[in-house]
C-alpha cells in the first residue's frame, strides 16, 4: 500500500480509534494539527495532558508520543499530517523560526471564529484538490505529467503552505510556557536556522555539529530523537527539494545547478539526483515519471547521504 505522504482525516469520535492511541501511547511518524470542530478530547502529548474543544487546535511534531485518554461520543474534527519532505521546504519560507518552537512548548490553543473558519476554508479546499488529483490520475487517458495534473498538484502545494501559514498565525501572540527550553531543543532549533542558511554550501554533520561545539556522534544523537530524523536525512530533503526547483522552474544548466548546490562535479549531483528519484536530472526535466517513487523508502535512501571524504567520491551505502 502507498503511503501518503499528505493526510486528512475527518474523524468521529464515535466510529474510531484514533490513531490506535486510545488504548496506550504510539509514536506519531508525521507532523501535522488537529482541529476540534465539536465534543471534547482529552490527550497527552509527550506526557503533557490537553483537553480540546470545538474550536481547539494542536500541533504535533513526528516522533512525539501521544496517548488519547477520552473523549465524548460526539466529538468530531479534522486530523491533517504530513513527512517531512513536505513540510521541510515550507519551514524555509518562514523567517521566524523562534515561532515553531514556540508552538512546540505551547501547541494547543483556541482560536478565534475568524480562524477557525480560515482553518476550515484551507482544509475543505485542500480536500477538493486532493480528490482533484485522484480523478485526475485515475483517468487513463491522461498522461500523468500533463498540465492540468501538474497543475493540481501545485494547487496542493500551494494550499498545503497557505495553511501553514494559517496556523503559524494563530499561534502568533502566544508567550512561551514556564516549562524550560531543554538544551536537546536549542540544539534542534540552532541546527533548523544554521541548515536554513547553508545546505547549498555545507553537506556535511560535522560542520554543523561543531556550529554548536558537539561531536558529531552526539549531535546526530540529539536531532535524531527530538526530530524523528537524522541530520543526514535533513540535508538531504533540503538539498533534494531545492534541486527538484531548480530543474524545474530555472533555465540554468545540469552543471551551473550542481555547482550552485556545491557538488564536487555535475557527475557526482546526477548519481545522487538519481539514487534518490530513480531519474536523471536530465529526465526529471523532461517530465519523465519517477518510477515506484510513492513506494520508495524515503528515510532509507537518503541515508545513503553525501560524503566528500574520498578521493574517489561515491554515494554512501
Amino acid at each position: 500500500m502507498r503511503e501518503e505522504k499528505v493526510t486528512i482525516l475527518e474523524l468521529e469520535g464515535g466510529e474510531v480509534n484514533i490513531l490506535n492511541a486510545e488504548k496506550e501511547s504510539v509514536k506519531l511518524t508525521k507532523t501535522g494539527l488537529f482541529l476540534c470542530k465539536a465534543g471534547s478530547v482529552v490527550l497527552t502529548i509527550d506526557g503533557i495532558e490537553y483537553q480540546l474543544h470545538r474550536g481547539s487546535i494542536i500541533v504535533y511534531f513526528s516522533y512525539s508520543t501521544l496517548h488519547i485518554k477520552s473523549h465524548t461520543p460526539n466529538l468530531k474534527g479534522t486530523l491533517i499530517g504530513a513527512n517531512l519532505e513536505i513540510i521541510q521546504p515550507m519551514l524555509y519560507n518562514v523567517s521566524n523560526f523562534n515561532a515553531l518552537f514556540v508552538i512546540k512548548q505551547a501547541p494547543h490553543q483556541v482560536v478565534s471564529e475568524m480562524q477557525y473558519k480560515a482553518l476550515t476554508q484551507h482544509i475543505s479546499l485542500m480536500k477538493d484538490v486532493a480528490e482533484k488529483v485522484k480523478l485526475e490520475q485515475a483517468n487513463k487517458t491522461h498522461d500523468p505529467n500533463q498540465p492540468i495534473i501538474e497543475i493540481a498538484r501545485k494547487q496542493a502545494e500551494l494550499l498545503s503552505y497557505s495553511l501553514m501559514l494559517e496556523v503559524l498565525q494563530c499561534y502568533t501572540n502566544v508567550m512561551p510556557t514556564n516549562r524550560s527550553f531543554s538544551r536537546k531543543d536549542e540544539v534542534l532549533q540552532k541546527f533548523v536556522t544554521q541548515l536554513y542558511r547553508n545546505y547549498r554550501t555545507q553537506h556535511e554533520v560535522s560542520f554543523y555539529a561543531e556550529q554548536q561545539f558537539l561531536t558529531t556522534r552526539y549531535f546526530s544523537t540529539i536531532i535524531k530523537e527530538c526530530s524523528g530524523k537524522s541530520p543526514t536525512q535533513w540535508i538531504a530533503t533540503a538539498l533534494l527539494v531545492e534541486a527538484r526547483n531548480l530543474l524545474s522552474h530555472t533555465n540554468m544548466t545540469i552543471k551551473e545547478i550542481s555547482d550552485s548546490l556545491s557538488f564536487p562535479n555535475q557527475s557526482y549531483f546526477g548519481k545522487w539526483f538519481k539514487n534518490l528519484t530513480t531519474l536523471s536530472p536530465l529526465d526529471f526535466r523532461k517530465g519523465l515519471p519517477e518510477r515506484n517513487r510513492e513506494d520508495r523508502n524515503f528515510i532509507d535512501v537518503v541515508q545513503r547521504g553525501i560524503d566528500h571524504s574520498e578521493d574517489n567520491i561515491e554515494i554512501v551505502k
